[in-house]
Parts: C-alpha cells; structure tokens; sequence
C-alpha cells in the first residue's frame, strides 16, 4: 500500500468512526441525549455525503452504525412531535438496542446486493466471502436478539458484538492479506503499492 493509501485510509477510518464518537462525546460531557443524537446525526449525514463524493466504500460494520445515527433521533423526535408519544417512548427505550438492527439490516442487504459482501473484501474466493458474510450476520443476529431482550442494559451486548465483528472482520482481511503475499512472494511479486529497490536491500 502506497502512502497516499495509507494516508487516505487513514481519513477514512476517522471520518466513519467520527459520528459514533461525537455521539458519545457530547451525550458524556452533556448529559443531553437529543442533542448528542443531533450531532452523531449530523456528521454521519455529512461522513456519507463526503464517502458518495469520494467513491469510497465504509467499513461495513460503520455503515450500520451510521445508518441508526442518522435515522433514530430524527425519528424519535419526530414521532414525539406528531403526537405519538407512546410509539416515541417505545422507540427510545429501544434506541440503544437498535443499532444492532442498523447493522444486522446493512449486512443482509451487503451480503444479498454486493459482491464484496457484508464482509466487505473484493479479494476472498465467493463461497469464503459468503461464509465469512453469513458468519457476521450470525453474531450480528444473535448480539442483536441478545441486546434487544435487555434494553435496560443493552450497553454490554450492543460493545461485545459490535467489537466481535469489527475485530474479527479485520483479522479476517489481514489473514487474507497475508496470504495474498506470501503466495507472490515465492514469484518475486510484491504487493501493489510496494516498490524493491537496492538500498532496501541492503
């Protein structure tokens, strides 16, 4: 990978990890959950804008996360304001919860509709970008029934699985990394991006 690679994946990760921590910034610092709600809103509507401009594919497991935070406080809100403050109450309890649903929706729809799948990799053979997809959406279906069977403590189950499947998801692509280079490097191919010189070797 070049260092222009390195750089922009590097904005990236900020970019679509930058509404989740907002989110919890302001709500920690706060105590306001609507204005936290706002501001996760907010930027996950701008992290989307700018990835669309850019041509960029979220993370996968992002792209759920950040889903709900453009949706869910706009929702609610709106339901109260309609008048519907039974339905609104309900949706808020669940709030927390729901974010696994965003996530669980995301990569139903990634594993059906794209050929990277929910587990976002262009590189693994079809039937293992399957396998590894079903196996995301298993821990995203049980974390999900898990945390929406407890919304009063939701925080526990919403953290393990959401950690299960962003770390497992990265060990898989830089297991599949590993591979690609160990299988070129016998043929003296190196990675894209990566360029031998004489000084390197000395």
């Amino acid at each position: 990978m070049s260092m222009k690679s390195h750089q922009q994946q590097w904005l990236q990760d900020i970019l679509e990890g930058l509404p989740s921590v907002a989110f919890l910034l302001v709500w920690r610092q706060s105590g306001d959950l609507e204005l936290a709600g706002w501001c996760g809103a907010l930027l996950a509507l701008i992290s989307f804008v700018l990835f669309f401009a850019a041509r960029s594919r979220m993370n996968p497991v992002l792209l759920g996360i950040n889903l709900h935070l453009l949706i869910v406080t706009p929702l609610i809100v709106g339901t109260y304001r309609l008048g519907f403050a039974d339905l609104g109450a309900f949706l808020a309890a669940y709030a927390h919860s729901a974010v696994l649903v965003s996530v669980f929706l995301a990569g139903v729809f990634l594993t059906i509709f794209s050929e990277r799948g929910f587990i976002g990799s262009k590189g693994l053979p079809p039937k293992r970008n399957r396998r590894y997809s079903f196996a995301m959406l298993a821990v995203s279906a049980l974390g999900m029934i898990w945390a929406l069977s407890q919304p009063d403590s939701s925080l526990v189950p919403v953290v393990v699985t959401l950690t299960a499947l962003i770390a497992g998801r990265r060990f898989v692509l830089a297991r599949q990394a590993d591979n690609s280079s160990s299988a070129l490097a016998p043929l003296g191919v190196l990675p894209a991006g990566e360029v031998s010189s004489p000084m390197a070797e000395t």
